[in-house]
C-alpha cells in the first residue's frame, strides 16, 4: 500500500481523537471541585469547578466536548474511505450511526472503534498507534506522570515506520526524553508534522 501524506495524517489524528475521548470518558463525571480545577488547569480548560468541567465535556456545543471530538473522528473516517478495508469502514460507520441514533453513548463505542483500527494493515495500524501514543504522551506530560514506557513505544513505532520510508530526526525525541516538559513535547510534535510534509 502506498499511503499518501494526507491519509497518514487522517489516520494519525483518528488515533489521537479516539484516545482523547477514552481519556475523558475514564475521568467523567468529576465530583470534587478541587480535582476538577486541577485537571482544568493542566489542560488549559475554562472551568472553575466540577460542574462547569462536566458541562464542558458533555455539552455538544462546546469545542472540548466528547461529542465535538467524536465529530472529528467521524470526519477523519470519511476521509479514509479509500484507505481502510471495506469491512472496517462499514463497521466504523455503523458505530457512527448508532451514536447518531443515540442507541449507545460515544463512550460505549470508542473502544470498539479502536479495536477495528487495530486490525488494519500494518502501515495503517502504525500511524493509528502513533496518534494514540502521542495523545497519551501529551496526557502524561500535562499530569507529570512517568514517560519512559510511552517514549520507548514511540521510538519503536517510528523505527517500524522507517521501514516504509517514513522517517524523522530523533533529536527532538531524545530532547523530550531528557527534559520532559510541554515545550519539548511541542517541539517533538512539530517535527512529526514535518515528517508528514517531507514524505508527501
Amino acid at each position: 500500500m502506498i499511503l499518501l501524506n494526507s491519509a497518514a495524517q487522517h489516520i494519525f489524528w483518528l488515533g489521537r481523537y479516539l484516545s482523547r475521548i477514552q481519556q475523558i470518558c475514564q475521568v467523567l463525571p468529576f465530583q470534587d471541585d478541587k480535582a476538577a480545577v486541577a485537571y482544568a488547569h493542566h489542560f488549559c480548560l475554562p472551568a472553575w469547578n466540577a460542574s462547569s468541567l462536566n458541562t464542558l465535556f458533555l455539552d455538544p456545543e462546546q469545542p472540548f466536548s466528547i461529542a465535538a471530538q467524536f465529530k472529528l473522528v467521524q470526519d477523519n473516517i470519511q476521509q479514509l474511505r479509500a484507505v481502510l478495508s471495506p469491512h472496517a469502514y462499514a463497521q466504523l460507520n455503523q458505530f457512527i450511526k448508532v451514536v447518531e441514533m443515540k442507541s449507545l453513548s460515544i463512550c460505549a463505542v470508542v473502544h470498539d472503534c479502536s479495536e477495528i483500527l487495530e486490525g488494519e494493515v500494518e502501515q495503517v495500524f502504525l500511524f493509528y498507534a502513533l496518534g494514540r501514543v502521542i495523545e497519551e504522551l501529551d496526557y502524561q506530560c500535562r499530569l507529570n506522570e512517568p514517560l519512559d514506557a510511552t517514549l520507548q513505544e514511540i521510538e519503536h513505532i517510528l523505527a517500524l515506520l522507517d521501514g516504509y520510508c517514513w522517517s524523522m530526526k530523533m533529536d527532538s525525541l531524545q530532547q523530550l526524553a531528557t527534559v520532559r516538559d510541554m515545550t519539548a513535547l511541542y517541539h517533538f510534535s512539530y517535527e512529526l508534522i514535518t515528517m508528514f510534509e517531507v514524505c508527501e
